[in-house]
């Protein structure tokens, strides 16, 4: 048996219900509904979503959608039951599938289910008792006989002894049967005060119901039921009492009384034909009964008499006006059963008319109303339904939808100078016909980057696209050739000379792969692009011959100034500037891309060519600071279009600001990093990760603050009312603060926050970006030409680090380093220590092949591969100095090449190559099974190579198919087919693999290029593979010599004279696309020299540690730190300018100045530059005389040091309490004078020392200290009882409010000076009173 919950009962044949699935099963089925409910509210509680789309367009029968449950203040999932229209308006009445209720809404309140919420099944099933059919009592008045016949309907009264069972019994056990489409046929079991009931059974022996067998004589007779029967089993607790209405007919009977049953309307499935003739015969009876009961009045004096409770009441549908802007709707109880009848004897009889679907109980709450008659009822309901009342919780955005090309809705960043309109499609985008057929064809859908970029590029502006997909050609090449081929201006000048366009790429690959889009979209025949790739090489710039019917250039920075210095002339009509991958190009050519840029503005702008647009479209993944100059002085009017939102916050000029703290410490830090009396109107958001941090941070916040507010996933139905104060306009001096959590913010859609601080730690850049686009209102914009008009508001984002974020901190430090903000010391220490960490664990990666190819891995962060020495690895029996003879056999690059060393003695390859050759000229065994790891033999023209297997694919029906092989002495991996592997004889497997990677020193490609050009590779394959060459090896790793020179040497026929013919550095050299590279090895002989260190430390015994232990030792260093490092003093900038800010003043020159300030209210001011100063990075070191120590001191020991200890305070109406945060101090004094206080001790060979200017004064010869907690803990007498604003006059960083005794003053702060919330006549918030700042 299967325990089950039933929630609602409508009959003993449509029972609602849940089916537990198991120990511990029904707590993880609530989570996953809980999660699923929580991800729906969100969703319809989203106020930037467009009602129209979440509307269905048509409403059917059994449609699967989501409707709002006020009494659970939740959107659920239901299915439609019924509609109800009139000419006025169209009433839903739906069945709620997660939780068994019924529910009447308006038509208009429905919304569509989407299908991530339909992925997980309904938790509500429907069951009936299996095996047994209803009864009910027939009367004949004339005949005074009754007997029970069959039904097809039950009867209220066994409805009401079953949920009466349910109410009293203590577990509920169901056996499933069979299960229909609908529904599950069980027998139901209930425990009852110890003992277990069949439900089935039960009824059957009550009368309710009879066997599916048929009614025999003896089932066909009443049975008389006291009164104690039927209500025997209802539970004596109070609190599970059934409802009044249900059970005020039960004790309102006399006597022995007989349970008569009254059948309902229920919907329910045919019975057999005599069940009908019984029902029809019965409607007959009702018919002489009536007529009997009016012939004969004084026998229904008689039955009134003897049911005096018989008189019909029914509970009113009500409505429950929301006040949280939910949707208004009415629903059905639990229970269809209304009041029974009970009458004494058995000669007469009073039935009551049957009730209708419409009178179950109002979900809308206990107000209820009692009806004279039913006539008056259902005249009420038609009248309801007539007039009806829904509620719009946005009649506005129903009647005005928001447009959909409001970027803030998606999370893209639109600046622009001119309005755009995005495309939603590649049917309707700016671009020709014939690229349209390309575009579907190559490209898919338009990414929400394209639909903003296109129309202005289309259109001929200067557009700036930052985007996750820049790295794609397509994303911008259709609307910047369409606009090339239908301007005017290219039919004007297709016969001037050079070209009009210039595609500028970061490397030769880029370029190749651009033409070769542009071959693809078949533009080559009209615009003739042309590549070009230029060297060193001396007068290659000046050979250059770009065609005349050239109109487009795909080019590198580099290339192209090279070609401005011989043929300027040839670009005089480029009005087209495209900068593919901008910031890559700004990084690897600065200098390069400025005298670009110079030469386009001067060509732009020269009175000749006034009267032609000029374009520059840049596409980038990244903001980087040159393309701030970039927008501002040589894009007129430009559109900028960001959908990475980290990347846009870098454009906005986000100030990030860092904080270090212990995570019992962060509400104290938090409370120290906000400004409660701003000189300006904030709005100030304060994201958590979870709601129960909501609640802690709201409950500390609101004590400071008048305005706050908060939000998460449990308080949804607030989403209106949150989002209606936030946006009201703030006064100035107000601080408007909102703590939420991310998924929340989403929902809310706000934009105009003007600090956004982190106290829950992001996981994630894409997650921290996204917390800082709420922001995006106050972001700066480069697009206004005129910005000193209307300054943007400074924006600021505060991050708090404590231990429990290592794993992630390292992740978000790579964003922060992009930034101009001051880090902590020991965070960047930290993630110092987990990436030499994680680079240990590389054990099973190669060595880097940039790193040992170029000496230098500029991806080394997110490089998969090893930049760590690992002797077993990288210890090399080959030759590091001394000449060798090599032959390169396989040219991997052009300075990376597999070969053979060749050996004096000839060693044992020649012969083996020579036995092979021998073997086969006989007969060419072919391999009978190809298996993995295997070692075979493959032949090339002549020769037979050594391979071996490297992967075999699932053949399935092939008979031919091909495999990855490894030639083992050659060093080549290649694919070879199947049938051409030969069997390998056990003989020739004994000689290891001959191939040696030969690595050739001190050359690297030209630009700052990643990889070499083909052409290179190309030309030093065709001049040295196979060929002998005399190297001197100066390095070797593993199986890697490094080789500095390589020469082919010649021999004089007849002579001991040699020649040497080449140098392989100096045929790369002269191809003009290779130069030098003199600190080639000097990174590997550091790694080197690192690991030879590193063991003569671990000689001890002690190995290298695990990952995990080696970031947990740094997240106690973390942690160590956050003990250290002071709340550093968090002022606010000024609006920004444009100008250039001064340069910032050296840390320690402002340390004295600032050295003492309180960093409780460390609430935001402005430096003299206009620049953020944190006040200090770590605990200030005091000489004895509370002085910070100079740069002369820093050296000394730590024992002629006295550092400053943490302290913590709070205070009553006659005492002030000081926690010293110093464990098990030594020689510990303290000194109490009437207006300051002195301690001092000694920790851990330490001297720390407090001298305290108190805010009042105190009564020293009653103030004490003592131990608590191996803590000092100092008791300060007040003279005059009070409240102290502040502990000390002057604000001191090492002094912060104990936060754990807040809730102790929250009656006095009640009592003192407060902020009262006043909007104002003009809906404004006003700040009436305010207080001083406290500690």
């Amino acid at each position: 048996m299967l325990n089950i919950s039933i929630m609602t009962v409508e009959s003993p044949s449509c029972l609602w219900g849940r089916v537990v699935r198991g120990p511990g099963g029904d707590v993880e089925t609530t989570d996953q509904y809980d999660r699923l409910l929580a991800h729906m509210n969100l969703f319809y509680h989203d106020v930037t979503r467009d009602l129209l789309k979440l509307k269905p367009t048509s409403l059917e029968e059994g449609q699967v959608c989501v409707v709002y449950s006020s009494v659970m203040k939740s959107w659920c999932r239901a299915v439609v039951e019924s509609i109800i229209m009139d000419s006025v308006s169209c009433q839903v009445r739906c069945l709620l599938v997660d939780h068994g209720g019924q529910l009447v809404v308006p038509a208009d309140q429905i919304r569509i289910a989407m299908q991530t919420f339909l992925q997980v099944p309904f938790w509500v099933r429907r069951f009936h008792l299996a095996g047994i059919k209803p009864t009910t009592l027939r009367v004949s008045v004339h005949e005074e006989k009754a007997k029970l016949i069959a039904s097809s309907q039950w009867d209220s009264s066994a409805t009401l002894y079953l949920h009466n069972l349910l109410q009293a019994s203590t577990r509920t056990e169901a056996v499933l049967l069979e299960s229909e489409s609908d529904c599950t046929a069980v027998e139901l079991y209930l425990t009852v005060r110890n003992v277990k009931i069949c439900v089935n059974d039960d009824l059957v022996a009550k009368k309710f119901a009879y066997y599916s067998g048929g009614l025999d004589e003896v089932d066909q007779l009443p049975v008389m039921l006291y009164s104690s029967s039927s209500t025997s089993n209802k539970p004596t607790a109070p609190t599970s009492q059934p409802a009044p209405a249900l059970s005020s007919s039960l004790d309102s009977a006399v006597g022995a009384s007989l349970l008569l049953q009254r059948p309902q309307h229920e919907p329910k499935n045919s019975e057999p034909d005599a069940a009908a003739a019984e029902s029809d015969s019965s409607e007959e009876t009702d018919l002489s009964l009536a007529a009997a009961l009016t012939n004969d009045l004084s026998l229904f004096r008689v039955l009134k008499c003897l049911n005096p409770g018989s008189s019909y009441q029914q509970a009113a549908p009500t409505h429950e006006a929301l006040q949280d802007g939910g949707p208004e709707e009415t629903t059905a109880a639990s229970s269809s059963c209304s009041g029974q009848e009970v009458i004494s004897g058995a000669a007469g009889v009073c039935e009551s008319s049957r009730a209708d679907e419409g009178t179950r109980l109002v979900e809308s709450g206990p107000a209820e109303k009692t009806w004279s008659s039913e006539e008056d009822w259902a005249c009420s309901r038609l009248l309801e339904w007539l007039n009806p009342e829904p509620l719009n919780p946005d009649a506005d955005a129903a009647d005005d939808p928001a447009a959909p090309s409001d970027p803030r809705r998606t999370g893209i960043l639109v600046h622009s100078a001119l309005p755009v309109e995005p495309c939603s499609s590649l049917d309707d985008a700016p671009i020709t016909d014939a690229l349209r057929r390309v575009m579907k064809k190559h490209y898919g859908d338009l990414s929400p980057a394209d639909r903003y970029s296109w129309p202005s590029v289309a259109r001929g502006c200067n557009t700036v696209i930052v985007s996750h997909n820049a790295d794609r050609p397509l994303s911008y090449l259709a609307p910047l050739l369409t606009h090339i081929l239908l301007n005017s201006i290219f039919t004007s000048l297709t016969s001037s000379t050079g070209p009009i366009v210039v595609l500028l790429c970061p490397g030769w690959e880029k370029v190749q792969a651009v033409y070769d889009l542009l071959e693809e979209m078949k533009v080559a025949s009209v615009l003739r692009p042309v590549v070009l790739l230029l060297g060193t090489g001396k007068d290659e710039a000046k050979a250059v011959r770009i065609p005349k019917n050239c109109l487009l250039l795909v080019t590198t920075p580099c290339s192209l100034v090279r070609l401005l210095s011989c043929h300027c002339f040839l670009f005089l009509h480029v009005y087209h500037l495209v900068l593919d991958e901008a910031d890559q190009l700004f990084t690897r050519a600065p200098d390069q891309m400025a005298t670009i840029l110079q030469h386009f503005q001067k060509v732009t702008s020269s009175e000749e060519n006034a009267s032609c647009p000029q374009q520059l479209v840049a596409v980038a993944k990244r903001w980087t600071g040159p393309m701030e100059g970039l927008v501002a002085n040589h894009m007129p009017y430009p559109c900028i279009v960001m959908t990475v939102p980290e990347e846009a916050a870098l454009y906005g000029d986000v100030q990030q600001i860092v904080l270090m703290t212990l995570e019992s410490s962060k509400v104290s830090v938090l409370l120290g990093a906000l400004d409660f009396n701003p000189d300006v109107g904030q709005k100030t958001l304060i994201v958590a990760n979870s709601a129960q941090e909501v609640e802690d941070v709201f409950k500390a916040v609101s004590n400071r603050s008048a305005f706050c507010l908060k939000t998460h996933e449990g308080l949804t139905h607030q989403f209106d009312f949150v989002i209606q104060q936030w946006r009201k306009d703030i006064g100035r001096g107000t601080h408007v603060i909102l703590v939420t959590t991310t998924e929340c913010l989403k929902c809310l859609g706000v934009g105009d926050a003007s600090c956004v601080v982190h106290y829950g730690f992001p996981t994630s850049p894409k997650q921290f970006g996204g917390r800082l686009s709420f922001m995006a209102e106050n972001f700066r914009n480069l697009s206004e030409r005129d910005q000193t008009r209307s300054l943007p508001r400074p924006t600021r984002s505060v991050l708090l680090i404590s231990e429990r974020n290592a794993g992630h901190v390292v992740g978000v430090l790579r964003y922060l380093r992009r930034t101009s903000a001051p880090l902590p010391p020991e965070l960047l220490a930290f993630a110092q220590g987990v990436h030499v960490a994680r680079e240990d664990q590389k054990t099973n990666r190669p060595l880097c092949s940039y790193l040992k190819s170029f000496g230098v891995c500029r991806a080394s962060s997110v490089c998969p591969d090893r930049h760590r020495f690992i002797p077993k690895l990288d210890q090399s029996v080959l030759p590091a100095s001394g000449v060798i003879e090599v032959v390169p056999l396989y040219i991997k690059t052009a300075s990376v090449f597999y070969g053979r060393v060749v050996q004096e003695d000839g060693g044992g390859f020649c012969s083996v190559a020579s036995e092979m050759t021998a073997f086969y000229a006989d007969g060419k065994p072919g391999a009978e099974e190809v298996l993995e790891g295997g070692f075979y033999a493959v032949q090339e023209d002549q020769v037979f190579h050594r391979v071996k297997v490297l992967s075999v694919p699932d053949r399935g029906d092939r008979l031919f198919f091909s495999v990855l092989v490894l030639f083992i002495d050659v060093g080549k991996e290649e694919e070879v087919k199947a049938h051409q592997l030969l069997q390998l004889p056990e003989r020739f497997h004994s000689l290891p693999g001959q191939a040696v990677e030969i690595v050739v020193c001190r050359v690297k490609p030209i630009d700052a290029e990643a990889d070499w050009h083909p052409k290179v590779t190309r030309a030093i394959n065709q001049k040295i593979r196979g060929l002998q060459h005399r190297a001197r090896a100066v390095f070797s790793l593993g199986n890697t010599v490094f080789v500095d020179p390589m020469v082919r040497v010649t021999q004089v026929p007849g002579m001991k004279t040699v020649i040497n013919e080449y140098s392989v550095q100096s045929e790369i050299l002269n191809t003009g696309m290779g130069t030098s590279n003199q600190e080639h090895l000097d990174p590997l002989r550091a790694l080197c020299q690192e690991h030879e260190e590193a063991a003569r430390i671990s000689e001890s015994g002690e190995g290298l540690a695990s990952l995990e232990v080696r970031i947990k030792a740094e997240v106690e260093v973390l942690a160590e730190g956050g003990r250290l490092a002071d709340l550093p003093l968090l002022e606010p900038l000024r609006p920004v300018s444009p100008v250039p800010a001064p340069e910032q003043k050296p840390l320690l020159d402002r340390r004295a100045a600032v050295g003492q300030r309180d960093a409780r209210t460390a609430d935001l001011k402005i430096g003299d530059g206009g620049e953020l100063l944190p006040k200090t990075r770590r605990a200030a070191h005091l000489n004895p005389g509370g002085v910070p120590a100079g740069d002369g001191q820093q050296d000394c020991d730590d024992s002629t040091k006295s550092f400053h200890p943490l302290a913590r305070w709070y205070q009553t109406s006659d005492c002030v309490i000081v926690t010293v945060k110093l464990r098990n101090p030594e020689s510990q004094r303290c000194d109490f004078y009437p207006d300051r206080v002195v301690y001092s001790c000694r920790v851990n060979g330490r001297t720390y020392r407090a001298d305290l200017q108190l805010h009042g004064h105190v009564s020293a010869e009653r103030c004490c200290w003592e131990m608590k907690s191996n803590e000092p803990v100092l008791k300060l007498v007040k003279q005059q009882q009070g409240c102290w604003e502040r502990l000390v006059k002057n604000r001191n960083i090492f002094v912060s409010y104990d936060m754990e005794h807040f809730e102790e003053d929250e009656d006095r702060t009640a009592k003192g000076p407060c902020f009262v919330e006043d909007p104002g006549k003009d809906d404004r918030y006003v700040n009436c009173v305010s207080g001083s700042e406290s500690d």
